[in-house]
C-alpha cells in the first residue's frame, strides 16, 4: 500500500514531509524498529481526538527500506489498557484515565524526549490514517510494560531487570530477626520543606535583588555653568556592585533558612511506623523529675509529629476520682502535647495492675514509655511484660524519700532518709516558712534534730531541699510534739523502785517528753500540757485551783487507790463510789477480769486490748450517773475502768484502778504507754472522740498542703496504721484542728529501682538546637548593614567616617556605670562573714531596716552594702552591722584597724551574736555553743571600752521609741554599750553587742513575710525588734541631738503643760 492512504482510500491526516539526511537516525531514535514499540509522540492524540474522538491505538510497522516507518498516532501518557491485546493507550475514557504516576524528574525527560523526537518525525515520517481493524500490538511492546509503568507508555528499557536491580541494591539491606529502625537522622533537619529551587538558583530573585533605583533626572541650570569646572561629575552606577550583591543573596538565603526552621543535632525518628502509645508515669516518685518527663514527652511528640503520627496517652497513675488507668483516644501529636504540658503528678503511687490490664487491651503500637525509675511492688513484673516498650526513658536517680519522725529526747527529733541521694539537707521549717534547723544526714541517712522544746512543738514539716515532692516531706502532728507533764503523787514511796506508781508512770510516758514532778499548788502555777496524780486526794482549795487549770485547757488524770478508795472527792469524771472492788472482799471477782474492746468514740479508737492484762481490784463509779461518751474503756463484765469528761477547755480522765501493778497488771503490758500517748495528745488539740477523720488539708505531689480537691474524704482511725496511700486517702492532715498527719512513708512499699534493660537516660548530653532565630537575626544584621551601605552610596562625602560610625554601632560596649551611691547616699553597711544564709539574713534584714526608716521618718537611706573592713572604705557608713559566727575567723590586722579608725572617728560599730553559750541569759542560750571564747578571740585585736549594760534612760532607747526591751530573734540577753567614760565628746557609744540576733528579726522575704521566727515568739517581740532598729539608726545618725528632748517634762514643758 503506498505511504499517504490507508486501506479504505481516505487522503492522511497529515501529508508526508520530505525526507532528509538525517531522517534515518530521527526514525531509528523515534520510531520502534522490527519488535515494533510505540513511539513517544504527544501531539498526535491532542490532534486525532478533536478530529474523531474513536482514534485507534497506535501502531509501528517499519518501512520496505527500512528508512522510514509507518506510524499511527501514539500519546506520550497513557490511560490503563482496556484489554492484553491492546496497547495501553487504548482506552482514552474518563472512567479509564489514570494519572500519571512518573516522577517530575523522569516526565520532564520524556518531555524533552518527545520534542526532539517530534523535530525529526515532523520531517520523515508518515501518518497513516485509522486501520478498518487495528491491528493488534505487537507482543514484545504488552510484554515491555512493567507494574510501575503501566500508566505511562514508558520504553521498556526504563524498567529493565537492570534498574530494577540497581534499586534493589539502593535500598539497606535486612538482618532476619532484626526491626527496621529507618533513616539514620541528618545532623540539621528542617521544620518546613525548603522552596524547590535555592536562593542562589533563582533567576527572579537574581535580578530582583541586582534591580538599582533609577537615575535621578537631571535639568541643566545656566547659572551652574560657572561651576561646571570646580569638580568632576560622579559616574552614576548602573549595576549594582558585586560584593552587595552577594551581601544580599546571604542575606535572603538565611532568611529562607530560618523561616524553614533548621535544627542542629535532631533527635533520632522513632522507630516504627504508625500510631504510637505514650506511657508516661505519673505517681508520686515522677514530681522529683516532672519537667525532665515532660521535656522528653515534649520531644517524642515533636518526633511524631515530623514523621505525621497520630498518638495515645496512659498515665499510669489513678486520677482523684480514683477511675483506674484507660487510654486515651487517638490525637494529633499536638493535642497530645497540650495535654502532657497541663498534666501534674499525683501524690499517691501508680497502679502498676491496672495500667497492665490496659496495655493488654491496647492495640499492638510503637510503645514509648517514661518511667519514674521504682519498682514498687509485685504489679511491677505484670505491668513491664504487659507493656513490650519498644523504647524506654529513666531518670539518672531515684527519687528521696523521707520515712517518718519519732521523739527520741527531750528536744531530740529524729527522722530517716530512706533515700537521699543527692546527699540534700534536712531542714525543719514552721507553718508560716521559717527554718527552725537545717542539718545533713549521716552516711546511714539518720538525722537527730537537737532544739529546745518550744521549738520542736513549732515545727510544721520536715522537708529536703532540692525539688519538693510529697516523697521527700514528713508533715508533723500531735505525736511529734514535745508534752510536758507534771507528776504528783501522795504517797512518800511514790518513786520506791518497783513498787512507786511514780516510778511505773515515769517509764510509760512518751519518748522526749519533759517531765515536772512537784506538789499540785506548783504543778498547776507551772501550767503543763498535763498533770498526773497517783492516789491523791484534793481539799478544796485544790479542788478550786485544779478547775482553773482544766479550764485554761489542762489535762488531769487521776489514778485511784487505796487513799481515794477511803475519801473520794467530788472532782471526778463521773461520781465515784465509797470502798472498792476486790477478789474476796463485798463485790467479790470469782476470777481476774480483762479488757473489752475499746470504745468507738474516745481517745482509744484503734487500739487493741492486751488479751494479758487483768484487774483484781478496782474503784466503781456510779453505774446510774454516767452519761453518754464518759466510759471509755470497760472490763470483760462491763464494769468501767476508765472515764473521761470535758471539763472546760481541757478533759478530766478517772482510771479507777492503780498506776503501779498493786491492783493490776496493766502498768506491766506494752498498752501502758499507748494509753498515756494518746491521753498527752490531748493537750495538743486532737479530738479525742472521732472514730472517723475527715481530711483537712491535702500534700500534694511536690510537697505543697491546700484544700482538699475533693470534699467528704476521711480516715478511720482505727485502720491508721494499715492504711495505704490511695486517691481515697490521700497524703496530709486529717482532723479538725489537723491533729493526725498522713504521709507517704510509712504507708507505702519500699520502693527499689525499677529493672528496665535498655532504658535512656532522662535528658540529653547534646540536645536539639533550634538554628532559625539565629538564622533570621544573622539576615536581620546583614540587612541592616545593607541599607546603611546603600546610604554610604548613595551621597556619602567622608566614607571612612562612615565606615567608622558603622563599626562603632556593630561593636558599640556597654555602658560604664560610676559606682557613686555610697558617697552620695546614706546607707547601712554589714561585715560580711563568708556563710551565705547569715550574709543574706543580713542583707535582708537590713534592707527592710531601711524602707522601715524611710518611711517612718525623714531619713532616706539606700539598700544595705556587703563589706570587707580589710580592703573597704568604711568612712561612707554611720551604722556597720556585724553578725558573729562561733565558728568566725580572727579578722588580720587591717581589718582591725580599719575597725578601731572607725570607731575613733564617730561609726557604730554592732557586734550581733546568733545566741549564746547554754549558761548564759535570754531565749537564746544554746542555741551557739562556744560564742563566749568566740567573742574573745575575734575582738581581741578591737581597741574595745569598758561595756556597761544599756539601761532604758539611755539615749538609744529613747531618740525615737520610748523602749524599755530591746529583743531581736530571741530576747533576754543584756545589751552592752561603752561605759560613760569610753565614749567619745557627744556621749556616744562607738560600739553595742548582744546577743539577740536582730536581723533575724528584721529579715522580711519578697512578698513581706517574715523570714525566721522568734523565740519565745508572739507578734509584741517582731514589732518591739522593729522599733529598736529604728532607734539605732537614729542614733547613729544624731548621736544625742535629742538627749535634752527625750524625757517626758521637756515634752510637757515645751506643750505647756505643768
Amino acid at each position: 500500500m503506498p505511504s499517504g492512504s490507508s486501506g479504505t482510500g481516505r487522503p492522511a491526516t497529515r501529508p508526508a514531509a520530505s525526507t532528509g539526511a538525517a531522517a534515518p537516525r530521527a526514525i531509528g531514535s523515534f520510531c520502534a524498529n522490527a519488535n515494533g514499540k510505540p513511539p513517544p509522540s504527544s501531539n498526535w492524540h491532542s490532534r486525532t481526538r478533536r478530529a474523531s474522538p474513536s482514534a485507534a491505538p497506535p501502531t509501528c510497522r517499519p518501512s520496505a527500506n527500512a528508512r522510514s516507518c509507518s506510524c499511527s498516532p501514539s500519546p506520550p501518557f497513557c490511560s490503563a489498557p482496556a484489554n492484553a491485546s491492546q496497547c495501553p493507550a487504548a482506552s482514552r475514557s474518563a472512567a479509564a484515565r489514570k494519572p500519571c504516576r512518573v516522577s517530575p524528574r523522569r516526565c520532564g525527560w520524556l518531555r524533552r524526549s518527545h520534542r526532539r523526537a517530534r523535530r525529526a518525525a515532523s520531517a520523515s515520517a508518515t501518518f497513516l490514517p485509522k486501520p478498518v481493524s487495528p491491528p493488534k500490538p505487537a507482543a514484545p511492546w504488552s510484554k515491555s510494560l512493567t507494574p510501575r509503568n503501566a500508566t505511562s507508555p514508558i520504553p521498556a528499557a526504563s524498567a529493565s531487570k537492570a534498574s530494577a536491580a540497581n534499586r534493589r541494591s539502593r535500598q539497606p539491606a535486612r538482618r532476619p530477626g532484626r526491626r527496621p529502625t529507618g533513616p539514620a537522622s541528618p545532623p540539621i533537619r528542617t521544620r518546613l520543606p525548603l522552596p524547590p529551587a535555592a536562593p542562589a538558583r533563582s533567576p527572579g530573585l537574581y535580578f530582583l535583588l541586582r534591580l538599582t533605583p533609577p537615575a535621578a533626572r537631571r535639568i541643566a541650570f545656566p547659572p551652574l555653568a560657572l561651576l561646571r569646572g570646580l569638580s568632576a561629575a560622579e559616574p552614576t552606577p548602573h549595576r549594582l556592585p558585586l560584593w552587595l550583591l552577594l551581601l544580599r543573596l546571604l542575606a535572603a538565603a538565611l532568611l529562607i533558612l530560618g523561616f524553614a526552621g533548621p535544627t542542629l543535632r535532631p533527635s533520632p525518628p522513632l522507630p516504627g511506623s504508625g500510631p504510637i502509645l505514650l506511657v508516661l508515669d505519673n505517681g508520686w516518685a515522677s514530681a522529683a523529675f516532672w519537667p525532665a518527663l515532660q521535656n522528653a514527652a515534649a520531644t517524642l511528640l515533636d518526633s511524631a509529629a515530623t514523621q505525621h503520627r497520630s498518638v495515645q496517652l496512659l498515665l499510669t497513675a489513678r486520677n482523684a476520682a480514683d477511675a483506674p488507668p484507660r487510654l486515651t483516644e487517638v490525637m494529633t501529636p499536638a493535642a497530645a502535647s497540650s495535654r502532657v504540658a497541663a498534666l501534674q503528678p499525683e501524690p499517691w503511687p501508680a497502679d502498676r495492675a491496672g495500667a497492665a490490664a490496659a496495655l493488654r487491651d491496647a492495640r499492638e503500637r510503637t510503645r514509648l514509655y517514661l518511667a519514674d525509675g521504682i519498682d514498687d511492688g509485685p504489679g511491677f513484673a505484670g505491668f513491664r511484660a504487659a507493656l513490650h516498650a519498644t523504647r524506654s526513658f529513666r531518670p539518672a536517680t531515684l527519687p528521696p524519700l523521707l520515712g517518718p519522725a519519732h521523739l527520741t529526747a527531750v528536744g531530740a527529733l529524729e527522722v530517716h532518709a530512706i533515700r537521699n541521694p543527692g546527699g540534700a539537707e534536712l531542714r525543719a521549717v514552721t507553718a508560716d516558712g521559717a527554718v527552725l534547723a537545717a542539718q545533713k544526714p549521716g552516711a546511714a541517712g539518720d538525722t537527730t534534730i537537737h532544739l529546745p522544746p518550744a521549738l520542736i512543738n513549732r515545727i510544721a514539716r520536715l522537708a529536703l531541699t532540692g525539688p519538693p515532692t510529697a516523697g521527700s516531706t514528713v508533715l508533723m502532728d500531735a505525736a511529734t510534739r514535745i508534752t510536758t507533764i507534771g507528776l504528783a503523787a501522795a504517797a512518800p514511796d511514790a518513786d520506791t523502785p518497783f513498787t512507786g506508781a511514780l516510778y511505773y508512770l515515769r517509764r510509760a510516758l512518751p519518748p522526749g517528753t519533759q517531765v515536772l514532778q512537784s506538789s499540785l499548788d506548783h504543778l498547776i502555777a507551772a501550767k503543763p500540757g498535763m498533770i498526773l496524780l497517783a492516789d491523791t486526794p484534793l481539799d478544796a482549795t485544790q479542788q478550786a485551783a485544779a478547775r482553773g487549770y482544766l479550764a485554761g485547757g489542762g489535762i488531769l488524770m487521776r489514778f485511784a487507790g487505796p487513799l481515794t478508795a477511803a475519801s473520794p472527792d467530788p472532782l471526778n469524771a463521773a461520781p465515784l463510789l465509797s470502798g472498792d472492788r476486790r477478789l474476796g472482799g463485798t463485790l467479790t471477782w470469782t476470777e481476774p477480769e480483762h479488757l473489752a474492746d475499746f470504745a468507738a468514740k474516745s481517745p482509744f479508737t484503734g487500739l487493741a486490748p492486751d488479751p494479758h492484762v487483768t484487774v483484781s481490784q478496782q474503784i466503781l463509779a456510779d453505774p446510774g450517773a454516767l452519761r453518754p461518751g464518759t466510759v471509755w474503756a470497760r472490763l470483760q463484765d462491763g464494769t468501767p475502768l476508765i472515764i473521761g469528761a470535758p471539763q472546760g477547755r481541757g478533759f478530766l480522765v478517772n482510771i479507777l484502778t492503780t498506776a503501779n501493778t498493786a491492783w493490776s497488771d496493766l502498768a506491766l503490758s506494752g498498752l501502758y504507754p499507748q494509753i498515756l500517748r494518746r491521753l498527752a495528745a490531748l493537750s495538743h488539740g486532737s479530738a479525742p472522740t472521732e472514730a472517723i477523720l475527715p481530711l483537712h488539708s491535702t500534700l500534694d505531689a511536690f510537697g505543697n498542703l491546700a484544700p482538699p480537691s475533693h470534699p467528704g474524704l476521711t480516715l478511720e482511725r482505727s485502720r491508721l496504721a494499715t492504711l495505704a496511700i490511695s486517691p481515697t486517702h490521700p497524703p496530709g492532715l486529717y482532723g479538725d484542728g489537723s491533729s493526725i498527719a498522713f504521709n507517704l512513708a510509712g504507708h507505702i512499699p519500699a520502693p527499689i529501682a525499677a529493672a528496665l534493660p535498655g532504658a535512656v537516660p532522662l535528658g540529653q548530653p547534646n540536645p536539639p538546637r533550634p538554628l532559625g532565630p539565629l538564622l533570621i537575626a544573622l539576615a536581620l544584621l546583614l540587612l541592616a548593614a545593607d541599607m546603611l551601605i546603600s546610604l554610604l552610596l548613595r551621597g556619602a562625602r567622608h566614607p571612612a567616617v562612615a565606615a567608622l560610625a558603622l563599626c562603632a554601632l556593630l561593636l558599640h560596649p556597654p555602658t560604664a556605670h560610676a559606682q557613686n551611691t555610697a558617697a552620695l547616699q546614706t546607707a547601712i553597711g554589714y561585715i560580711r562573714t563568708g556563710d551565705a544564709a547569715t550574709d543574706r539574713t543580713s542583707a535582708d534584714g537590713l534592707a527592710y531596716l531601711s524602707t522601715l526608716i524611710s518611711t517612718r521618718s525623714a531619713a532616706e537611706l539606700a539598700g544595705p552594702a556587703a563589706l570587707d573592713p580589710a580592703t573597704d572604705d568604711l568612712a561612707y557608713y554611720p551604722l556597720i552591722y556585724w553578725p558573729l559566727l562561733p565558728d568566725a575567723p580572727t579578722p588580720p590586722p587591717a581589718a582591725c584597724a580599719a575597725l578601731n579608725t572607725y570607731m575613733t572617728h564617730g561609726g557604730l560599730l554592732v557586734i550581733d551574736m546568733p545566741g549564746g553559750d547554754a549558761g548564759t541569759a535570754g531565749s537564746g542560750a544554746g542555741f551557739a555553743p562556744g560564742m563566749s571564747a568566740t567573742f574573745t578571740r575575734v575582738t581581741g585585736c578591737l581597741a574595745l571600752p569598758p561595756l556597761v549594760p544599756l539601761t532604758p534612760g539611755n539615749v538609744l532607747a529613747r531618740c525615737f521609741y520610748i523602749l524599755r526591751e530591746f529583743p531581736g530573734r530571741f530576747t533576754g540577753a543584756p545589751v552592752r554599750i561603752a561605759s560613760p567614760g569610753a565614749r567619745d565628746a557627744d556621749g556616744v557609744t562607738p560600739i553595742i553587742v548582744a546577743q539577740n540576733d536582730w536581723a533575724g528579726a528584721w529579715a522580711r522575704d519578697a512578698s513581706g513575710s517574715p523570714e525566721q521566727s522568734l523565740m519565745p515568739g508572739g507578734g509584741a517581740q517582731r514589732i518591739l525588734a522593729d522599733r529598736f532598729g529604728v532607734n539605732l539608726v537614729i542614733y547613729a545618725l544624731t548621736g544625742s541631738y535629742k538627749a535634752d528632748q527625750s524625757t517626758a517634762p521637756a515634752i510637757l514643758d515645751q506643750l505647756g503643760q505643768p
